[in-house]
């Protein structure tokens, strides 16, 4: 803060826009998004799923998502939907003798 009323706005100009960018990928474009279009994991992530939670289930092949050039998992509403009822439908490990 100190720097930008010195007139150095470039710390507090970047804070701002990764703030931006954080809340257009968690609220936003998940309601603008159509159940199949895909998006950040980060848009996807709830109460049940963070980011590194989907991205682990992506990573081992049980959340269909795709890895962009740029290194952003990415998914659908619908996929993650389709892997939260697959979790829930798993049944419980059966104790080895």
């Amino acid at each position: 803060m100190r720097r930008a009323d010195a007139g150095d706005y470039g710390a507090l100009g970047e804070l701002i826009a990764r703030a931006m960018e954080d809340n257009l990928n968690r609220f936003i474009v998940p309601n603008v998004a159509g159940p199949v279009r895909m998006v950040p994991l980060a848009a996807l992530a709830d109460d049940e799923f963070t980011v590194q939670a989907l991205r682990q289930a992506a990573q081992r092949g049980r959340l269909s998502a795709v890895q962009g050039a740029d290194g952003v998992w990415r998914s659908s509403k619908k996929s993650v939907e389709a892997y939260r009822a697959s979790k829930h439908k798993r049944s419980p490990k059966k104790s080895g003798a």
